[in-house]
């Protein structure tokens, strides 16, 4: 992996110290060198900032991994003509020019954000004397569950289907170092094995000092706004995820209670499904209170909905009437187009806010308490899972049909679907089941829809 081998040198060189517009407004306007950077406190917390700040090329709202690419390979984009860009991703044709232009950035740009957590990694290890006990432990818990959350979105894109893994085959690097050399590749088991021990050692680094948790008594200057950095109800909810992924549904189970049951001082959730009320505040129109994990936008121009009202990203009003029931508050997550399509208004709000005084909680969700709601439904004896169920569809207006063996995976997955809408998630939902039609597809998908090859520039010798 040639590329990979530069792209991991250059972040162990110059560490985003240069380049990015964002990055310049977080650290000072002057390149300074690595060691200089973690001479001070403030130092790590810019370097720290910076791996977020990377996350916003992704997982923007039309980022490939929220709106764009992954939710064009779920089917969930309608597309008028069987041509161009937006219909090779419907039709898996991974090698089109432009998309494996694009899934190249993307795989690269995933790389780059490891590479910028293992250098900071190494140094609050080698540099302990600068933070106090405190600030190391939450500064690696989050840099140890960011490391995490990237590899997984990685290997759920170019991994295998959960039921189809081959032992024998080296599918990813999981990269723990900043290294000249290339990283040796992984099975899926020492891939996975390593993902879970940085989230294993990121739960208890936070569970211990972030200031999320109720009775810590830790404080810090750098640990606020918590929702969106990796904190540790995120690091849970992570775990959650993971586990269900690998089909450990006790372990999937366990999380999401943890994070679902989870009070604050006063004896209050910490997070509380939202409701019709949460659609109409002035910040945005998502379900801040679920939030557990999220990227951070200083500024966003809403460009889902283009020139004279075209939409960038549309469904037909008939599939969408067709699949929300008209009570269903999401369904009011969508606006009018031109013609006999509607655009999705998760993100619309972002755009004309106060850019002087951003509020804080203007981000992009990654991982909400409604997913910790499935995930109970979907493993959980009946008796949990259809109260889970239900308290999950009256936030959202409906009453819920019961739960059985029979019925649960066809009724969850549908509801995955109107639930995560426009958030990047349902592609892994699909490949996690090993669904072989995908709603709205013209076609049986197979394992080569849902397995991405490895990006050509990667598996060129020649290229720089």
């Amino acid at each position: 992996m040639k590329n990979m081998k530069n792209l991991l040198l250059m972040s162990c060189l110059i560490f985003c110290l240069s380049g990015c517009q964002d990055w310049l407004t977080i650290q000072p306007e002057t390149q300074v060198t690595k060691e200089d950077m973690f001479k001070t406190q403030g130092g790590f917390y810019d370097a720290l900032t910076g791996c977020y700040v990377l996350m916003r090329n992704n997982y923007s709202p039309d980022g490939v991994m929220v709106l764009g690419a992954t939710e064009y390979m779920a089917n969930l984009w309608y597309t008028n003509v069987q041509s161009g860009t937006s219909y090779e991703y419907v039709i898996h044709n991974y090698r089109a020019d432009l998309v494996d232009k694009t899934l190249s950035q993307l795989f690269l740009n995933q790389y780059e954000i490891i590479a910028n957590t293992n250098n900071l990694l190494e140094h609050i290890d080698a540099q302990d004397n600068v933070l106090s006990s405190g600030e190391r432990d939450l500064y690696k818990g989050e840099v140890l569950g960011l490391r995490a959350f990237i590899h997984f979105d990685l290997i759920r894109l170019w991994g295998p289907m959960p039921t189809q893994v081959n032992e024998n085959y080296l599918y990813l690097p999981y990269a723990l170092t900043v290294q000249l050399e290339n990283h040796p590749y992984s099975n899926y088991r020492n891939y996975m094995t390593r993902l879970c021990a940085d989230l294993d050692s990121a739960e208890l680094l936070l569970q211990r000092v972030d200031p999320a948790v109720a009775g810590n008594a830790y404080q810090s200057t750098y640990g606020s706004y918590r929702k969106n950095r990796m904190n540790y109800y995120a690091v849970l909810g992570l775990q959650a995820r993971v586990h269900l992924w690998l089909g450990e549904r006790e372990e999937a189970l366990r999380y999401a209670r943890l994070v679902r049951d989870a009070v604050n001082e006063s004896g209050s959730k910490v997070f509380s499904l939202g409701t019709q009320s949460d659609l109409n505040r002035y910040d945005r129109v998502l379900y801040s209170s679920e939030q557990l994990f999220g990227v951070s936008l200083e500024e966003f121009a809403d460009n889902l909905v283009a020139d004279g009202n075209t939409p960038s990203f549309s469904q037909t009003t008939a599939r969408l009437t067709d699949l929300f029931p008209s009570r269903d508050i999401r369904s009011q997550l969508w606006y009018a187009a031109r013609g006999d399509n509607r655009s999705p208004n998760k993100y619309g709000n972002m755009a004309s806010y106060d850019t002087e005084t951003p509020a804080l909680n203007f981000s992009v969700p990654l991982i909400r308490l409604s997913e910790m709601y499935l995930i109970i439904a979907e493993c959980a004896d009946l008796t949990e899972a259809n109260t889970a169920y239900t308290e999950f569809l009256a936030a959202r207006g409906l009453e819920a049909t019961e739960l059985t063996e029979a019925n649960r995976e066809g009724i969850l997955q549908l509801e995955y679907l109107k639930e995560f809408y426009g958030e990047g998630q349902m592609f892994y939902v699909y490949k996690r089941l090993g669904t072989v039609t995908m709603r709205w597809s013209e076609r049986a998908n197979g394992v080569d829809d849902y397995v991405l090859p490895l990006p050509s520039r990667e598996l060129s010798t020649t290229e720089n």
